[in-house]
């Protein structure tokens, strides 16, 4: 099965074969199919291998762009279109929606292939050297701790559920396999809590590993970095509501001093490498989603222009808002962003407004009354978009809601949406033809799909489905 399995496309990247090439023999086997031994071989090969984890995460029933998608459409501020079938619905949604089984089975398809190059490097020691080995092992866990991120917030009830993180997850699977039809393969759903810390140990054994951050170029936003494995380490422990630790790695970020905001926030739309960017997965005009899969398909007002952004959102802006002046516009009476434009747009997954928010968020919920500090810091945010409003907090309940708006606003459309309300325990507006979800509602949660159900006896349905 391994060898089946293990295609990496990327191979092909750099490599000009010419039919005149003097060295070149005639019978070699064709690099999209070769052994994990010969894939393994060579330091060059690996070097490829590593570069295919990328093609994996570009998934374009995942992290190509259709799991921010979902993210967003089911949260509040996008208008519901039939094209994503119930998807941006809750209780109409079915466990047998084609939506749902490519996208959970997309995503274990990402992790299937970072399990496959760790398992195939292990066996291989000492083919490249040891920085280069860990730096490796590092990408892969770092692509399988975000592609977890999103299954176990959207195929579970989010971390405070429960006292314990105790209810179900999704199946860890951390392994691959020769026999895939042994009864072994059937796992079933591990608990919220397992699943968060094995996300912090894959991120914890990347940033030991992985190289520092530099000047933003293609390698250091389209290839998971040591600043990319604390941001995204910020976010998870943010999610948890372990506020020590989201300060802790959000400084980490801070203090490399390798990020900044852009004067605008429209740049890190139009230019993929600025000092905001830190991960996003990478797209060009030959290697994209598709057009029925591109963020830019469906939320450009020029192209398919399938999702529209409610006026409710657009409300949360002053006239002067740069976030509303550059990044919405107006088209035959509806709204739409402007943050993606073309199939060959990248997903932005990690960037530093987030950071800051983060930061302002841990410590208005550690201190006891309004924290100067995350004032500070949230209005260093507004006041990129909007120099001449200031944020004022009379409380430590007003400051936290005042941060939480902000990052709606500042965050919208990036995969963000229902995660963000459910992380913090609020209830989903009714909004376009939606009606209010209230926390803890049975159909917050993705059902598990009905094929896998199906194939494992050991998973368990969401309650509801």
């Amino acid at each position: 099965m391994k060898k089946n399995n293990i295609i990496y496309k990327a191979l092909l990247l750099g490599i000009t074969l010419s039919a005149t090439s003097c060295g070149k023999q005639l019978f070699e086997d064709p690099y999209a199919y070769l052994s994990p031994e010969q894939a393994f071989s060579t330091p060059d090969r690996i070097a490829k291998s590593a570069t295919g984890l990328y093609d994996a995460l570009q998934n374009r029933e995942f992290l190509g762009g259709r799991t921010l998608i979902y993210a967003d459409i089911r949260g509040a501020d996008c208008g519901v279109n039939t094209f994503f079938g119930n998807m941006p619905q809750f209780s109409t949604l079915l466990s047998t929606d084609i939506t749902v089984k490519d996208a959970y089975q997309g995503g274990y398809r990402t992790i299937n292939e970072t399990n496959l190059f760790i398992e195939n490097l292990t066996a291989k020691p000492g083919v490249v050297n040891a920085a280069q080995e860990a730096q490796y092992f590092g990408e892969a866990k770092f692509i399988r701790a975000l592609t977890y991120f999103y299954l176990v917030n959207l195929w579970a009830q989010p971390y405070n559920f429960t006292s314990g993180a105790t209810h179900a997850g999704v199946p860890l699977v951390l392994k691959t396999t020769s026999t895939p039809f042994s009864e072994d393969n059937n796992i079933p759903r591990a608990t919220v809590k397992e699943v968060y810390d094995q996300i912090i140990s894959d991120l914890l054994a990347a940033e030991s590993s992985l190289p520092a951050s530099s000047a933003p170029e293609f390698s250091t936003v389209a290839r998971a970095t040591k600043s990319a494995a604390q941001a995204l380490l910020a976010r998870v422990y943010l999610y948890e509501g372990n506020y020590a630790k989201a300060l802790e790695f959000a400084n980490k970020v801070i203090n490399t001093n390798s990020y900044s905001l852009n004067a605008s926030p429209l740049e890190a739309f139009r230019n993929t490498t600025t000092a905001e960017s830190i991960f996003s997965v990478a797209h060009n005009g030959g290697d994209n989603p598709n057009t029925n899969n591109a963020l830019g398909q469906h939320y450009s007002p020029s192209l398919r222009a399938d999702i529209q952004v409610l006026p409710t959102y657009v409300s949360l802006m002053s006239a002067i808002d740069k976030r509303k002046t550059e990044l919405i516009t107006q088209k035959n009476g509806a709204f739409y962003t402007l943050k993606y434009t073309s199939v060959s747009d990248w997903a932005p997954i990690l960037k530093y407004n987030e950071i800051l928010l983060t930061k302002a968020e841990a410590l208005a919920n550690q201190s006891t009354g309004v924290s100067a500090e995350a004032l500070a810091l949230v209005n260093v945010v507004r006041h990129r978009s909007a120099p001449s409003e200031t944020i004022v907090a009379t409380s430590k309940a007003s400051l936290i809601e005042a941060i939480l708006k902000e990052r709606r606003i500042e965050l919208g459309f990036e995969g963000h949406g229902i995660l963000e309300y459910l992380r913090t325990k609020r209830n989903i507006p009714a909004h376009s033809t939606v009606s209010e979800q209230i926390y803890g509602s049975d159909f917050v949660a993705l059902p598990i799909p009905f094929d896998d159900m199906q194939k494992n006896p050991n998973l368990v349905q969401n309650p509801g489905y």
